[in-house]
């Protein structure tokens, strides 16, 4: 029996010792951040993982260096958080790594110190790192947090977030096992901290799933799945069922050819999804076919209805498409054609002017000949010239 635990003991150490180092930088780029205090964490985070850290002029603990050996391999992989966009929009790579060289050059080549956002998405940083662990399969994980306050979160307070963002949230409420490691702090301003912490995703997501899909009740975005149907991390069928197809309801069917023509540089562009997830979000589209100086532009919805103003005249292509992560559709793409009259009122008003200013020219000069006409007959007339009659004729001796 002895010999036996003895045994598992071993076992035991051995996996410890052997265990895969999992680790996740999230760096703070809001401005709040100073650009010094990201390249001094920076070189702290550095050597705490290469193991070359023994003090710092810029940084002091309140608890225990923590270690890292990842000789036994690994998934490394650097978040950078601020404004809501920032977050949402990353992907960053999670590399494999086999040793702290790889480590140092993933830090060296993706770790920014450059601070260019004005809010701070915490949660939602850490609701995504933790997603990104779910997916890669990894159940436990060191997370490295930088920033100028670990509890400064700007989305924590606000209702903006989109549907995936809100199950990102809500799932990463359902972590329990969260220790607290080592807190470094900023010698010169003590609210910029590196926070090392262990984070164990038993039980993340929940694990209630009314419908049996597979997919807990808390991130199902599509609940009451009939059974045997296929869905994806979500609960959603992983395919594109017909019934999924986004139905554009205004500008339906306009080609390039025979684009329809609208009258005013803004328009409402309409559209019907049957069966699409509650509080579904949209994606559109309105590209310019051949217009000088415009680009495509994207829109976010969530509804069914989407205005959009400023368009210049010409052929555009409108597309709408999912934007949710939850399911996957798109409309067909029709073409408009923007023809407000544009600058043709100009010309019509100076072709009226000129019109206008061609008569008047050719009734002034017609005036203008009458009356040289008329003097002219008047200085041939004798009445009016001036002379006197001859009243000695030689008849007047017969008297």
């Amino acid at each position: 029996m002895k010999r036996l635990l003895y045994l598992l003991l071993l076992f035991f150490v051995a996996f410890k010792i052997n265990a895969q180092e999992n680790v996740f930088i999230l760096v703070d780029v809001s401005k709040s951040v100073y650009q010094s205090e990201l390249t001094n964490a920076k070189k702290l985070v550095s050597d705490v993982l290469t193991g070359q850290y023994s003090s710092s002029s810029f940084f002091s603990t309140n608890g225990t260096t923590p270690s890292f050996n990842f000789s036994s391999g690994g998934y490394f992989a650097i978040l950078h958080f601020g404004d809501k966009g920032t977050v949402t929009n990353s992907n960053p790579t999670v590399h494999k790594v086999n040793n702290s060289n790889e480590v140092l050059s993933i830090i060296n080549n993706e770790f920014r110190t450059n601070p260019t956002d004005n809010r701070t998405y915490l949660t939602l940083a850490k609701a995504k790192c933790a997603d990104i662990a779910y997916q890669n399969n990894i159940k436990e994980y060191s997370i490295i947090l930088v920033s100028d306050n670990v509890s400064d979160d700007f989305g924590g307070s606000t209702t903006n977030y989109t549907t995936t963002e809100q199950n990102l949230v809500n799932r990463l409420n359902t972590i329990t096992n969260t220790f607290a490691g080592s807190l470094f702090i900023y010698n010169q301003r003590n609210a910029f901290t590196v926070l090392f912490q262990k984070i164990n995703l038993s039980g993340y997501g929940g694990k209630t799933d009314s419908d049996g899909d597979g997919v807990p009740d808390l991130i199902d975005n599509c609940p009451n799945t009939p059974k045997g149907v296929k869905v994806n991390q979500f609960g959603c069928p992983d395919t594109i069922p017909e019934q999924l197809k986004i139905e554009l309801t205004t500008f339906r069917g306009g080609t390039s050819p025979k684009p329809i023509v609208h009258k005013e540089n803004k328009i409402t562009i309409g559209w019907f999804c049957k069966n699409a997830p509650k509080n579904a979000q949209y994606k559109i589209r309105v590209s310019p076919i051949g217009i000088s100086g415009e680009k495509t532009q994207t829109f976010t919805a969530t509804g069914n209805s989407y205005n959009v103003s400023n368009l210049s005249n010409g052929k555009w292509k409108i597309t709408v498409s999912s934007d949710s992560a939850n399911f996957n559709a798109s409309s067909a793409t029709t073409t408009i054609e923007i023809n407000t009259g544009g600058s043709y009122w100009f010309l019509w008003l100076l072709l009226i002017a000129a019109l206008g200013g061609g008569g008047y020219w050719y009734w002034k000069k017609t005036q203008d000949d009458k009356i040289k006409k008329l003097n002219s007959m008047s200085n041939n007339d004798s009445f009016s010239s001036g002379s006197t009659l001859n009243t000695n004729s030689d008849n007047s001796g017969y008297f």
